[in-house]
């Protein structure tokens, strides 16, 4: 065999080698560079896509928008690549960019899906709202279910001063999602200023009239001024006496004076107006309890709890007037309906301590006060913490 088939380098050739294995080092590590800056031609459009799709995956939105350039460079136009192209960039806040791409597929395929909807969210994040309504209904008109699109509409319709029209498209979401807080939050918001809008239409409209009147009374009301809120109502009722509420308004202001034989006389007069209402009844059958005539009482609140099944506070009471007339079975189930609703009622487990008691149920009563007692513990114990941090910011 020819010796110089089995040659080894030399200690001269080890500068070469190792500058060719630098060399190789690169230009390996820059295939990867070059797909992602889209400075190479060897890179096929497949890896570049599967890139873009890796990288916004991870959350780097400025490496997948070159990855996803460079992937349309090969396939102009692919509406799917355009919509990632576009969401990255609205992504990093490039809204007119991203618009841009999204207009481009819109122009082929009007009702490309999502794509409307994520033209609506960059219009919107430009204050754009004539636009992301308009981009929302289209979404819609062809994905009534799109969630994005309706709330994004909803937002808009909000700012356009179109409450009551948001509010519809909120309560939609709400059906379909009882548990989404953003739109939780928004009905809350828009809920407050459709009424404020109200007032004032309501104000411009008529301001001498026992309407706008009333709502200046339910203003001051609401604010404690008590005294003026009592002169307005009946300022009402001089006008109007057959307007409805009143009664029942000034039953109200006046429970929550502690004035209760007034609010007792005003109470009554609500229901002449109306027997079922509910708050009527449930106000007067306070005042019953309060003056320790269970047997009054105990009517008014399973009126009120035929229409709010659900107030804690009304089977607290119920309950308590059914034990203090001797009915204790009865009692003891109103009191469990209250602990369903609320286990930490704590006065509830007071009542069941002193009703088992009474019935010589030593085991059961132990049990509601040691719970009463832990209960109002952990009351202390949270007003102590509140109080700390209030000092603390001192």
């Amino acid at each position: 065999m020819d010796s110089s088939l089995i040659q080894r380098s030399s200690p001269q050739d080890a500068p070469l080698c190792k500058v060719a294995l630098f060399i190789g080092i690169i230009i390996a590590s820059s295939v990867t560079m070059n797909i992602v800056y889209g400075q190479t031609d060897s890179t096929t459009p497949k890896d570049s896509l599967s890139l873009a799709i890796e990288l916004e995956k991870n959350q780097d939105y400025g490496g997948a928008e070159r990855a996803y350039r460079q992937a349309l460079n090969a396939s102009a136009g692919d509406p799917d690549i355009l919509k990632r192209l576009g969401f990255v960039c609205q992504r990093q806040g490039k809204h007119e960019e991203a618009i841009g791409f999204f207009q481009k597929i819109l122009e082929r395929a009007p009702v490309y899906p999502g794509v409307n909807s994520l033209l609506a969210a960059s219009y919107y994040a430009l204050n754009r709202f004539d636009k992301t309504a308009e981009a929302s209904e289209k979404e819609l008109t062809g994905n009534p279910r799109d969630r994005q699109a309706r709330y994004y509409l909803s937002l808009a319709l909000s700012a356009l001063g179109r409450l009551f029209e948001a509010i519809q498209h909120l309560e939609t979401l709400r059906s379909n999602d009882p548990s989404d807080l953003p739109v939780l939050y928004q009905l809350a918001v828009d809920y407050k200023a459709a009424a404020q809008q109200a007032n004032q239409r309501l104000a411009a409209a008529a301001p001498d009239s026992e309407f706008a009147l009333a709502m200046r009374a339910e203003a001051l009301a609401d604010t404690d001024r008590f005294d003026e809120a009592i002169a307005a109502f009946k300022e009402i009722l001089h006008k109007n006496p057959d307007f409805p509420g009143i009664h029942l308004a000034l039953g109200q202001l006046y429970w929550r004076r502690k004035d209760l034989e007034s609010s007792r006389l005003e109470l009554k007069l609500a229901l002449a107006e109306d027997p079922k209402s509910p708050l009527a009844n449930y106000y007067l059958a306070d005042i019953f309890v309060t003056d320790k005539d269970y047997l009054s009482a105990i009517p008014h609140l399973e009126v009120t709890l035929s229409t709010y099944p659900e107030l804690t506070r009304a089977y607290w009471l119920l309950g308590k007037s059914y034990a203090s007339s001797g009915n204790q079975n009865r009692a003891i189930e109103v009191f469990k309906k209250a602990l369903e609703l609320d286990p930490k009622y704590k006065e509830v487990h007071f009542q069941l301590h002193e009703l088992y008691a009474r019935m010589g149920k030593k085991t059961e009563s132990l049990q509601h006060l040691q719970t009463f007692e832990r209960l109002t513990q952990e009351a202390q114990n949270r007003d102590r913490e509140i109080f700390q941090k209030t000092q603390d910011k001192r």
